[in-house]
C-alpha cells in the first residue's frame, strides 16, 4: 500500500492559526475531554501546503471531513451504513427530483457562529452557479431553505444514485465567510472556519498540526487532543519510522510487514479492508493508448499473479476484467461472469499487435510506419512499489515486443500531469467508495470530462467517452431499485471488459499500520465502521475524532 490522493504542491509555506473562537451560546458545553498527542503520516507526499478549501484540488486532507463537514456519513467500506453528520435526516420527493433535509441543531463555526439551513443552501448554490466547483455533475435547478434547519434541493432530473455526491460528498462552508471570496475555487482559504472536530495550528514544511475543536456538538467527541501530520520523502524514510514507532497511524507500503512491522512489537496492528483497484490509465483522447488492441495487448502481457506474488506477498488480489470490486460490490457483477480472469499470454499480445498491422523490427520491437511501438507510464517516485510494478511489467512487455518506458515523477507534478491528462500511461488506484454507482461514474462518465490541459478531479483522468455508458449511469440514476439497476450494471461491466477504458492489475493493498500502544479504536475487518485509510476523505475525520488515546 502506498500514499495516495494528499493534494499538494512543492511549495512550503508556515503560519500559526489560532481562531478556534468561543460558540455564541452558552448551551454549547465541551463535550469531549480530548487528550494526547497522535502522530500520522500522509507518506511520500511533499511539503504541505497552507491550502483548506474543500473546492480545490490542492487542498491539504484534514480538510475533508477533520474541518469540513457533509451531512452524512457513508461507509466507505459498508454501504449499509449511513450516519447522521450535519444533517440528522432526508426524504426524496417529486419521484427522486427532490430531497429534503432536516439538519441538526447545536452546532456553530469555530468562529462561533451559528450553523444554519443558509449555509447549506449557500454551498449547494456555490455549486449550481460555478461549474468548475461541481466536479459531480449535479443537475441542480433550485435550492431553498424551510426555516433555519430545513433544506430543500430541486434538480432536473432524478439523482437516487447521487446521494452519496450530495450529502456524503459535499462539504459545508460558512455563509458568513464564504460570502466575499470572489474565486472560491483558487481561494487558499489559510485560516479555516469549520463545524468539524478539528482546527488547524499550524503549517509547516513536512509538519502540520490540528487540534481539537473542544465546542464540537457530537457529545464525548473528539478523543485526540492533537493529530500531527508528517510528510516523507519517499516509502523508504515513511517505513523506518513506522517500524520503529515514531509514527501511531499510518497507511504504507512495507515490503514483509509480517516480519518487517507486526513481530516488531505486539502491540503493532494492522486493519487490511478491500478499497480500491490498482490500474495503469491510459489516455483515450491522443496518442496510441487509444487503440483497443495496444491496450489489450499490454494487458495479455502482464503476470498479475507473479507481480503480486513478488512484491506485495501474494496479498494483491487479481480483479476481473470488468473492474468489479470484491467483495464490496459483489451484488451487482453479472453472476455470468464470476469466474472471469484476466490471462497472461505473451503470444497472445504478440498476436493482437500483427493483427492490428505491427510487424516485429531487428530491435526485438513492434513497429508500425517506421515507429517503435513505445508506451510511458507516469508514477510517483517515491511510490516505491508502484515502481517495482512498473518494472516488473516493463520486462513482461518487452518479452511480447512492447517498448514499457517507466518515468517516475515527483508527486506534484503527477498529480498535476494526472488532472491535466498529460500522460500516455500512469499508474493509480481508484474506489474508496461503497457506492457501485459513484465508482463507475467517477471512472467512466463522460458527460463532465473536460479537454486535456483542463482539471478533472472527479476521477476520469484518461478522458474515456462513451455514450452507451453515460446512458447506462443516467438509467441506474433514475431508480433506487437495486433489481432495476442491475441489468445497466451488467452492461457496464461488459462494456468494461472488452474495451477496457482502463487496465486493471489487482486488488490495491490497503494495510494501515496502528500503534496500539499509543492509540485504539482502529475501524477493523470486524467492525468497519469507516475506512481506515489515512487518505480517504471523509472516513479520515469519522475515524480521527474517534480513536483514544492511550500512551
Amino acid at each position: 500500500m502506498l500514499f495516495l490522493f494528499i493534494l499538494v504542491s512543492q511549495i512550503a509555506v508556515s503560519h500559526t492559526t489560532a481562531n478556534a473562537g468561543t460558540p455564541a451560546s452558552t448551551n454549547i458545553h465541551s463535550y469531549g475531554h480530548p487528550n494526547g498527542s497522535v502522530t500520522v503520516t500522509t507518506g511520500a507526499a511533499g511539503p504541505f501546503i497552507d491550502n483548506f478549501n474543500p473546492f480545490s484540488p490542492n487542498a491539504s486532507d484534514p480538510t475533508r471531513g477533520m474541518i469540513y463537514e457533509p451531512l452524512f456519513f457513508f461507509d466507505t467500506v459498508d454501504a449499509s451504513r449511513v450516519s447522521p453528520w450535519l444533517a440528522t435526516s432526508y426524504t426524496w420527493s417529486n419521484r427522486g427530483r427532490a430531497l429534503n433535509f432536516t439538519l441538526r441543531r447545536g452546532v456553530y463555526w469555530t468562529d462561533g457562529q451559528p450553523f444554519t439551513s443558509a449555509d447549506v443552501a449557500f454551498t449547494f448554490n456555490l455549486i449550481k452557479n460555478y461549474k468548475a466547483l461541481n466536479q459531480y455533475g449535479l443537475p441542480l435547478s433550485k435550492v431553498v431553505t424551510d426555516g433555519p434547519y430545513k433544506v430543500i434541493l430541486d434538480f432536473t432530473q432524478p439523482v437516487y444514485a447521487d446521494l452519496h455526491y450530495i450529502a456524503g460528498l459535499t462539504y459545508i462552508v460558512p455563509k458568513h465567510i464564504w460570502t466575499s471570496i470572489k474565486n472560491p475555487q483558487g481561494f487558499p482559504n489559510t485560516h479555516p472556519v469549520g463545524t468539524g472536530a478539528y482546527q488547524v495550528v499550524s503549517v509547516s514544511g513536512k509538519v502540520m498540526v490540528l487540534t481539537a475543536n473542544t465546542h464540537y456538538y457530537m457529545k464525548e467527541l473528539p478523543k485526540v487532543r492533537t493529530y500531527r501530520f508528517e510528510s516523507f520523502n519517499g516509502n523508504a524514510s515513511a517505513d523506518i519510522a513506522i517500524e520503529s514507532g515514531q509514527i501511531d497511524w499510518a497507511g504504507g507500503y512495507i515490503p514483509n510487514i509480517d516480519n518487517n512491522y507486526l513481530s516488531r512489537n505486539s502491540k503493532f496492528s494492522v486493519s487490511d479492508i478491500p478499497l480500491s483497484i490498482e490500474y495503469l490509465v491510459p489516455n483515450m483522447q491522443k496518442g496510441i493508448t487509444r487503440n483497443y488492441s495496444v491496450r489489450e495487448a499490454l494487458s495479455y502481457a502482464i503476470n498479475r499473479m507473479f507481480i503480486s506474488k513478488t512484491i506485495y506477498n501474494s496479498y494483491a488480489n487479481q480483479t476481473n476484467p470488468e473492474s468489479v470490486l470484491l467483495p464490496n460490490f459483489g451484488e451487482i457483477l453479472n453472476p455470468n461472469l464470476k469466474r472471469d480472469q484476466f490471462i497472461y499470454s505473451i503470444q497472445q499480445a504478440r498476436n493482437i499487435l500483427k493483427s492490428a498491422g505491427y510487424t516485429m523490427g531487428r530491435s526485438g520491437y513492434f513497429e508500425k510506419n517506421g515507429s517503435r511501438l513505445t508506451v510511458t507510464c507516469k508514477v510517483v517516485s517515491g511510490y516505491s512499489d508502484y515502481v517495482q510494478t512498473l518494472n516488473l511489467i516493463a520486462s513482461q512487455e518487452k518479452a511480447a515486443g512492447i517498448d514499457f518506458v517507466v518515468q517516475s515523477v515527483p508527486y506534484a507534478q503527477f498529480i498535476s500531469d494526472q488532472n491535466t491528462g498529460n500522460f500516455q500511461l500512469l499508474i493509480d488506484n481508484f474506489g474508496y467508495t461503497s457506492s457501485p454507482y459513484v465508482f463507475f461514474n467517477n471512472l467512466l462518465d463522460g458527460n463532465n470530462v473536460p479537454p486535456l490541459g483542463a482539471v478533472d478531479t472527479a476521477g476520469d483522468y484518461g478522458r474515456y467517452n462513451n455514450l452507451t455508458i453515460d446512458h447506462l449511469l443516467r438509467q441506474i440514476q433514475s431508480t433506487s431499485s437495486l433489481t432495476q439497476q442491475r441489468p445497466f450494471f451488467y452492461r457496464i461491466e461488459s462494456i468494461f471488459g472488452t474495451t477496457l477504458p482502463l487496465i486493471p492489475l489487482f486488488d490495491q493493498q490497503d494495510e494501515q499500520e496502528f500503534n496500539g500502544n499509543i492509540i485504539t479504536g482502529e475501524p477493523t475487518p470486524v467492525n468497519p465502521y469507516a475506512a481506515s485509510a489515512i487518505y480517504i476523505a471523509p472516513d479520515l475525520g469519522w475515524v480521527a475524532m474517534r480513536l483514544k488515546y492511550i500512551g
